[in-house]
């Protein structure tokens, strides 16, 4: 079932906190996604968190974002990626 990148993330997530320039990694219906802290809609979904990962690795550095937050399928943190300052 494939989900639509319009589809707007709970409310959980787009009001955690935000510094605006966070991308997270999430698993949701079974895929897993990429979104902007703060943001509604997902930038990206992958089937497989690996390519996720090194996806949003690419994203990051192509962005005016400065971490990449990895999380586990029950929603906690996993790991992060953040730039050199």
């Amino acid at each position: 079932m494939a989900v639509s990148r319009t589809k707007i993330l709970s409310e959980k997530f787009r009001n955690a906190g935000s510094s605006g320039k966070k991308l997270h990694v999430i698993t949701r219906q079974g895929d897993w996604v990429i979104f902007k802290e703060g943001a509604g809609r997902v930038i990206s979904i992958y089937p497989t968190k690996k390519k996720a990962i090194l996806n949003g690795r690419k994203m990051l550095n192509s962005s005016d974002m400065n971490t990449l937050v990895i999380h586990k399928t029950d929603g906690s943190v996993e790991n992060y990626y953040q730039l050199a300052e």
